[in-house]
């Protein structure tokens, strides 16, 4: 299966709210005899805010996101949920150490549990720079800049490891 993120349209009409904003949302697919299909609406999904990005732990009982939903910190912040008895849990907002008023966006979750994601408003070189933390048990550590060569002034962003760490 697959998990990704796609503009908010039907029958290939793009759908507004009320603003006429067209927001985000997150889709999952599965992959049988050879095609995606029965495609699945994320239950958090809104057509008045965006939910995006998504990533999944490897066992792919945890799901890092996206949102500009009601209650953040900022532009967008990133979200926590888990998939639990068929269904996943209430996104859990990961808090003023990893989002701020700014936009935080690209997570990106290691198998070792560190945290990879972007923001334009932790210690930035300007634009968004991709920022290291990881959750110590009671709480998420202050992220670090990867800083140059992986930064630069301008938008850096979508990071991800290979298998073996090797690029």
């Amino acid at each position: 299966y697959v998990y990704f993120t796609r503009s908010n349209y039907f029958k290939r009409k793009m759908e507004v709210n009320q603003e006429q904003e067209n927001n985000l949302k997150i889709f999952k697919s599965s992959w049988v005899d050879g095609k995606w299909k029965n495609l699945e609406e994320f239950p958090y999904n809104s057509d008045d805010y965006s939910c995006g990005h998504p990533a999944l732990t490897e066992d792919g009982q945890t799901m890092y996101f996206v949102s500009d939903m009601p209650g953040g910190l900022g532009g967008t912040d990133i979200y926590k949920t888990t998939y639990s008895n068929g269904t996943w849990t209430k996104p859990e907002n990961l808090g003023s150490q990893v989002n701020t008023t700014g936009n935080e966006m690209f997570p990106y979750i290691h198998t070792d549990g560190s945290l990879y994601f972007s923001s334009d408003a932790h210690n930035s070189m300007g634009g968004l720079d991709v920022f290291i933390t990881y959750y110590n048990g009671t709480r998420w550590v202050k992220p670090e800049n990867l800083n140059y060569p992986l930064n630069s002034v301008k938008d850096d962003f979508s990071f991800s490891l290979s298998k073996k760490d090797e690029t």
